[in-house]
Parts: C-alpha cells; sequence; structure tokens
C-alpha cells in the first residue's frame, strides 16, 4: 500500500510571510504596552493635564471663600487667585497643615552663627538671639498660603500672627506688600511663580517651581474659581 503523501498547507514562501506578519503584530503589542512592559513613565501632553477637581475647589470654597472674598475686596486683590493659592499651598484643608524646610534652617543657622550677612530681608541682627527651636518656626511654612516663618520680620509681627486665627489675614497681607502690584496687572503667571520662588516667571519660559505644573495648575484653578460668581 503506498504512503499517504502529508498535504503541505503552508508552502515556503507562506511560512515567510505569516512570519513577517506576526513579527509585525508582536513589534506593535510590546510598543503599545512599553509603559507596563519596560517600566516608562509616560509623560502627559499638556493639553491632556486636567486640573479640573471639583472636591479641592468645593472644600477651599467652603473652608476660606467668604473669608477670602471679603479681604480681596478689602485689599484690592483679586480673590480668585487667592483662592487658587490656597488650593494649590494647602488643599483647601482648615487647619492647613504645616512644613518644616530644612535647607532654610541650615541657612538660618549660618544667619545667627554670622557665617553669612544676610537672607532675603534678614540680617544677623534679627535672629541672632534665636534659639534652634525658633529658628525651626521661622524655616517652617504655616497657613492657608504655607508662609514661612521668617516672612513674619517683614510684617513687624510674629510667628504666631500667621499660624493663628488671623493667619488669613496676614499672608494677604505680605501678598499685598511683596507682589501685589503684579496682581493689580493682572499679572498672574508672574504672581504664582513669585509666591513659590520670589521671582517673576522666567523670560526663557522655563518655571523654577519645585513642581513644574505649579504655575499652571494655579492658573486653571483660578479659572474654575471665576465660574463660580
Amino acid at each position: 500500500m503506498a504512503k499517504k503523501k502529508k498535504t503541505k498547507y503552508f508552502s515556503h514562501t507562506d511560512r515567510k510571510v505569516l512570519f513577517i506578519l506576526l513579527t509585525v503584530v508582536l513589534v506593535f503589542v510590546v510598543y503599545d504596552n512599553r509603559d507596563f512592559l519596560f517600566g516608562i513613565k509616560k509623560t502627559v501632553p499638556e493639553t491632556e493635564k486636567n486640573y479640573n477637581h471639583e472636591s479641592l475647589i468645593n472644600r477651599t470654597e467652603h473652608n476660606y471663600g467668604k473669608e477670602i472674598d471679603r479681604l480681596a475686596g478689602e485689599f484690592g486683590l483679586p480673590a480668585a487667585y487667592l483662592k487658587a493659592l490656597v488650593a494649590l499651598e494647602c488643599s483647601g484643608m482648615k487647619p492647613p497643615g504645616t512644613r518644616f524646610e530644612r535647607h532654610v534652617f541650615k541657612r538660618l543657622k549660618k544667619l545667627r552663627d554670622g557665617k553669612i550677612s544676610k537672607m532675603e530681608n534678614l540680617k544677623m541682627t534679627t535672629v541672632k538671639n534665636v534659639n534652634d527651636d525658633g529658628l525651626k518656626n521661622l524655616a517652617t511654612s504655616w497657613g492657608p498660603f504655607q508662609l514661612m516663618g521668617y516672612k513674619c520680620v517683614i510684617l513687624g509681627i510674629y510667628v504666631v500672627d500667621i499660624r493663628g486665627d488671623n493667619s488669613l489675614y496676614w499672608g494677604i497681607k505680605w501678598i499685598d506688600l511683596t507682589y501685589g502690584s503684579y496682581l493689580r496687572k493682572g499679572r498672574y503667571r508672574d504672581a504664582f511663580h513669585m509666591h513659590n520662588t520670589g521671582d517673576p516667571f522666567p523670560s526663557n519660559g522655563k518655571s523654577r517651581t519645585f513642581d513644574p505644573d505649579y504655575v499652571d495648575r494655579g492658573l486653571s484653578l483660578m479659572k474654575q474659581f471665576e465660574q463660580l460668581k
């Protein structure tokens, strides 16, 4: 009995084409899942970022809205900016948290010990009699605007004032003194950058804030607070 000849379902050429097709499919599958397979962090385009956090806006408005509206009118500053700043700095929480800045503490110690002669508006004579615990208070950010403790010097008050019941008032007064003119001119990008770094937004377009999205988030939140009117 003659052997039954095996049927070839695919020719040599067909197998080559199939191999190529499977390779192409595999490449696309790996590429689409590269973030998961290789741990690559995906960068979200600026246009896809969403800063619309309804709970954040509602919490800030509930905890600080009325008082900010009143003080904004008193100082002639935009309430929407101040609310956006509170949302950025303390997430609208009441009471707000605190943040100790070790690098600021080290600089204050150098100032007190005469190793440097000046730190912003501070001189050695300002802190020469302050102990380490006192310097830690000066190196901590307080209140809804998260003002550094040593900012109290320019206001002629004590740290306890910017962390107490009137912290919102003193925070807005400090903003008015330091960069209120920018706000009155509508230069909000500069204002957000100044609050975080002490300088206007750089002319090269590269933010120097610790969070690179800080200014954009602030501008987006400001627009949303304006829409609540």
